[in-house]
């Protein structure tokens, strides 16, 4: 079974915010339906306070086309 576009974009994102931050808030945008193929995924840490991360994600189509983009918060341990 593949995995939802969501998920993915989850797993990008907290890789990039850490693996010991925990998701607070994630807003997924569908840009179009995934083609065939592996999608490339992407994830950046926009801003980081002491307690919380604010990521933002893309999941590209192998053609370079968008299909879903991600922006999410993060609580960080201890924080």
């Amino acid at each position: 079974m593949d995995t939802s576009l969501s998920a993915q974009l989850e797993t990008v994102l907290r890789k990039a915010a850490g693996e010991d931050a925990a998701l607070a808030s994630l807003t997924v945008d569908f840009a179009a339906s995934a083609e065939a193929g592996e999608l490339q995924p992407k994830a950046w840490v926009e801003r980081a306070t002491r307690s919380l991360v604010f990521a933002q994600g893309e999941l590209r189509c192998p053609n370079g086309a968008l299909a879903a983009s991600a922006s999410a918060v993060f609580r960080r341990a201890g924080g």
